[in-house]
């Protein structure tokens, strides 16, 4: 038995619509009859149609204008046409509409059978051209997936495959092949990525650490001239802010007073007061106390802090392999800290400040996760960060006039000018590249800069102060790198390629 279909009968006459309606009903069909041409073409615009029975004979628009338009889009030209005609008219009208693109015609006064025949004639020449239709789609769908394999931008949930690879003949063989392989390729491609990334974050890493790790001898240094902390950063804060304005202003990234709103305030004020005026001073004075290698060590605990704060807060995914290297690393600390402590120290009690000293780790995770949280992503980053420099000034300087902590410009002609110039920049470009690094590869992973600065800090100690760092401090680190090596960047989101499901449906005539 043939399937039901729905019919579109057009006629201007009232009688013969009603004739063609109660016999195509009678058939088993669905039908709905309309006046006139434009009625038809808005129907068939908006509704499925299976066949049309149209007259050819109508008012204002006649049925060759309706041939025309429905054979001229792409949605409807496909679609059976039966002209009605009546017996007496010339037949060069019929091959003229037939010409137009009509299956066949039927003439007004019909018979039942005739009807029957010419209507599941249309109806299978539909069926088979809708099949034939969706099998050169999803043809045309597997040639996109197939290049889109060899230009390497795909993502294999994306791909549109699934109804392609549920057919049972070869076509939905050669998808699900093709899905298989582009699951492989992806996640091939996906780790090679990864790889890359981590490798890249491990050299900024490296050299952001080497610069953050020149602060601590060279604040050491500056301290053994004046211990002045509060007074000292607040020179590095106006030199690094007149680094990054000026850089700012030659890229012409430099923001308009207009482009900060309170979030934006807020988070220059607030950032301005955790790195600077609590972290740069606290490692300053540290450094004034303490042996630079002691506090360079004490970084190295920031790393932790980090993980510690975003797994509570769950910004990033705890897992066994980050725990097992950040217990790597705090476990050379520990060996460090027990085994590793000099006769390089100041004579002072050393532990007494030890206490004091775990605030920058703790600081420093807090800063971490504030920059990757709030940074403002729509101002360049060494443009807002110039900008917190200057408010980091502004605060500095009212703080150093209270407690009398301004370093006295007499001073700023010999060494000391110089080493606050030194700072400046190793400080500067080691918070650019620290940002950046936080952006690529998330808090976590750019905490690990801790591990870094630890090493780098040490060794800058032994070059520039003297300071003897013992066996046991050298075999620590060692277990300090294989802690940051397990620690990789948080997976960034694939740029998702665009869906491949739209496929144009002109496959030709």
């Amino acid at each position: 038995m043939n399937e039901s279909g729905r019919i579109l009968i057009v006629d201007d006459s009232k009688m013969v619509r009603l004739k063609l309606q109660k016999a195509v009903e009678a058939l088993g069909h669905q039908a709905v009859a309309v006046e006139s041409g434009q009625q038809a073409l808005e129907y068939v615009a908006e509704n499925r149609v299976d066949v049309v029975l149209l007259d050819i004979v109508m008012p204002e628009m006649d049925g060759y204008a309706v041939l025309r338009v429905l054979k001229s889009s792409r949605d409807s030209r496909d679609l059976p046409v039966i002209v009605i005609s009546a017996l007496d008219e010339e037949m060069s009208s019929v091959v003229k509409a037939i010409e137009l693109g009509a299956e066949d015609f039927l003439p007004k006064d019909f018979e039942s059978a005739l009807l029957e025949a010419r209507v599941s004639t249309c109806l299978e020449k539909k069926r088979l051209r809708d099949i034939e239709r969706e099998y050169l789609r999803q043809v045309a769908r597997l040639t996109k997936v197939a290049t889109a394999l060899e230009t390497g931008h795909f993502n294999p949930s994306r791909l549109g495959l699934n109804d392609v690879a549920s057919r049972s003949d070869g076509l939905g063989r050669l998808a699900k092949v093709f899905s298989t392989m582009a699951q492989k390729v992806y996640e091939r491609e996906r780790k090679m990525r990864q790889n890359i990334r981590t490798f890249r974050g491990g050299l900024l890493l490296l050299a952001c650490g080497a610069l953050f790790g020149l602060i601590v001898p060279l604040s050491k240094m500056a301290s053994n001239i004046v211990i002045h902390p509060i007074g000292l950063a607040f020179l590095v804060d106006t030199l690094g802010a007149l680094i990054c304005l000026l850089i700012s202003m030659r890229r012409g990234t430099l923001p308009k007073l207009s482009d900060f709103g309170r979030a934006e305030w807020t988070y220059v004020f607030t950032f301005a007061f955790i790195s600077s005026v609590i972290n740069q001073v606290l490692v300053y004075w540290m450094a004034s106390k303490l042996p630079a290698f002691i506090v360079a060590i004490v970084i190295v605990l920031e790393g932790f802090m980090v993980f510690l704060f975003a797994a509570v807060m769950r910004i990033e995914s705890p897992s066994l392999k980050r725990f097992l290297g950040l217990a790597l690393g705090l476990a050379g600390v520990t060996v460090i800290v027990i085994y590793g402590e000099t006769d390089a120290g100041s004579g002072e009690n050393t532990w007494a400040w030890m206490a004091l000293v775990l605030a920058i780790p703790i600081t420093f995770g807090l800063e971490d996760l504030y920059i990757s949280e709030k940074r403002p992503t729509h101002i360049d980053s060494i443009a807002i960060y110039g900008v917190s420099l200057v408010a980091s000034m502004a605060m500095l300087f009212v703080i150093a006039l209270a407690t009398g902590d301004l370093i006295p410009l007499a001073l700023l002609n010999g060494r000391l000018g110089a080493l606050v110039v030194l700072m400046a920049l190793a400080g500067t470009m080691a918070m650019i590249l620290f940002i950046y690094l936080i952006q690529t590869t998330g808090a976590v992973f750019a905490s690990q800069n801790a591990y870094a600065v630890t090493a780098a800090g040490i060794g800058w100690s032994i070059v520039l102060l003297g300071e003897y760092i013992s066996l046991w401090t050298w075999a620590a680190l060692g277990l300090i790198i294989v802690g940051l090596i397990m620690v990789e960047p948080k997976s960034e989101a694939e740029e998702e390629p665009p869906l491949l499901d739209t496929i144009a449906d002109d496959f030709g005539t």
